[in-house]
């Protein structure tokens, strides 16, 4: 690999430090969880909150580009799933 998010190249970009770093997770981080990864673990740590919160919305993101191939007419089975209001899953 030629390249890795270090703080050195997060200062090069318009907001220098303040820049965010961004990642949907997992990450390969040098010297954590491989020998040579794509963040340093100086930026991955200055950055975790929200790079947690933004993996946290992996799931959903998912599920909806699965239902969008599903589906012939998305809105329509929408609109038909609100109508029913019905539950969708078993609460224990």
């Amino acid at each position: 690999q030629d390249w890795c998010s270090t703080t050195d190249l997060m200062a090069k970009t318009a907001n220098g430090q303040d820049t965010i770093y961004m990642h949907p997770l997992p990450a390969d981080i040098s010297g954590v969880s491989c020998e040579h990864g794509e963040v340093m673990a100086d930026v991955f740590d200055m950055h975790r909150v929200g790079m947690y919160k933004e993996a946290s919305y992996k799931p959903y993101a998912i599920a909806a580009m699965i239902f969008l191939q599903k589906v012939k007419d998305p809105v329509a089975t929408l609109a038909a799933l609100e109508a029913a209001a019905k539950p969708r899953w078993n609460q224990a």
